[in-house]
């Protein structure tokens, strides 16, 4: 069922949904696909105080709805996307591709002062980078981070994190002060930890597969 949606038909074998409930539980605000022709899929959500939806995840696509956005085309076989829809559910803010010619998928997003906090896995050398504390893809895959603009078209940073291949980056969270917090997981003994960090080695014994 879609109800006053921005998007009212499935265009591929998946499509993303939003949907909002009312308070009580009884009935659809509103609900709406959003994808293209490929395999399309929201995987997490934000919402912001006017009840704006924030939404990432990851998309086959060519024709994805994109609007205003960073990346306006599909670079691999798999993208990750985010987009921002109105307190309506009737329009996109914007829509943004995230990605590389690997393929890559968002799985966390928070939002601060209206900029959103995007966090994934991608298997592209060529993901984009902004101020990274981490440049290159170690391994096959990783996690990565990447702050997008409140308008979607800039990548405030945007940063690998990984020591080898199999990382992700499943959830964030983000502070007051803009600071972000990434949880997922590793099967590397290479990951970047501190000097101070509360478990320095990777398993009970130190190693991992």
């Amino acid at each position: 069922t879609v109800a006053g949606g921005f998007k009212t038909t499935n265009s591929g074998v998946f499509d993303a949904f939003v949907t909002k409930i009312s308070a009580d539980g009884s009935s659809l605000v509103y609900s709406t696909y959003v994808g293209g022709s490929g395999e399309d899929s929201g995987n997490a959500i934000a919402v912001d105080g006017s009840g704006n939806a924030f939404v990432a995840g990851g998309t086959g696509s060519t024709d994805f709805p994109h609007n205003g956005g960073y990346q306006t085309t599909l670079k691999g076989g798999l993208d990750a996307f985010v987009f921002e829809l109105n307190s309506g559910g009737t329009a996109l803010t914007y829509s943004t591709y995230l990605g590389g010619t690997g393929n890559d998928y968002a799985s966390g997003i928070a939002l601060l002062g209206g900029n959103a906090y995007v966090v994934g896995s991608t298997f592209s050398t060529d993901f984009p980078k902004v101020n990274p504390i981490q440049s290159t893809l170690n391994g096959v895959s990783n996690g990565f981070v990447t702050e997008v603009n409140s308008s979607g078209n800039a990548l405030v940073y945007s940063t690998y994190l990984g020591g080898g291949t199999g990382d992700f980056a499943a959830a964030v969270a983000v502070d007051s002060s803009g600071n972000a917090y990434v949880t997922g997981a590793t099967p590397n003994s290479s990951f970047p930890v501190t000097s101070a960090a509360f478990q320095k080695t990777c398993g009970s014994d130190g190693t991992c597969n």
